[in-house]
């Protein structure tokens, strides 16, 4: 799969189902800053990863702060922020970024080829500087009004059963 197209498609389903599910108005950062440098030290952070399969192989991923991630499980369910509990808070990170995940693959494949896994949710103490150096791949930062937060892709290899390293069959 050709980089170019993911990330293309990356930028039409984040737009999608955050403008039009979780009602947040966003711009796409040409920051080129690393997602420690991206996020405040000070703000807790929340996410989800998503493997997938396929003719590609690897996993998505979407970091936000707590508070965005509160402000978009209210908007999503129709609830004050009060009333969110972290249940709601974990399904609703896991959904948006499901929601994502199945619209970028469909887009980048047509035939359905592609075999989504199920989101797990990060929490905030597992969210350190060190784990979010590690999340490499194409990253994608964006801002709304008064938040960032950034989704990410990493592909393990272009084709399925691709070997590396020179190894053979």
């Amino acid at each position: 799969m050709r980089r170019e197209t993911m990330i293309k498609a990356m930028r039409i389903a984040i737009s999608n189902v955050m403008e039009k599910m979780f009602f947040q108005p966003l711009q796409f950062s040409s920051n080129n800053a690393t997602l420690p440098e991206w996020f405040s030290e000070k703000q807790g952070l929340v996410g989800a990863t998503l493997n997938f399969n396929g003719s590609s192989e690897g996993f998505l991923y979407l970091v936000l702060s707590a508070a965005m991630g509160s402000a978009v499980t209210a908007d999503f369910l129709g609830l004050e922020n009060e009333e969110i509990s972290e249940a709601q808070l974990r399904d609703t990170v896991k959904e948006a970024l499901n929601m994502i995940g199945g619209q970028v693959l469909s887009l980048c494949d047509r035939s359905g080829a592609f075999m989504l896994g199920i989101p797990k949710f990060i929490e905030e103490s597992e969210l350190t500087r060190a784990r979010l150096e590690g999340l490499n791949g194409d990253t994608i930062l964006i801002e709304t009004d008064n938040e960032r937060f950034a989704v990410g892709i990493f592909i393990y290899s272009n084709e399925k059963g691709a070997k590396g390293d020179g190894e053979e069959d």
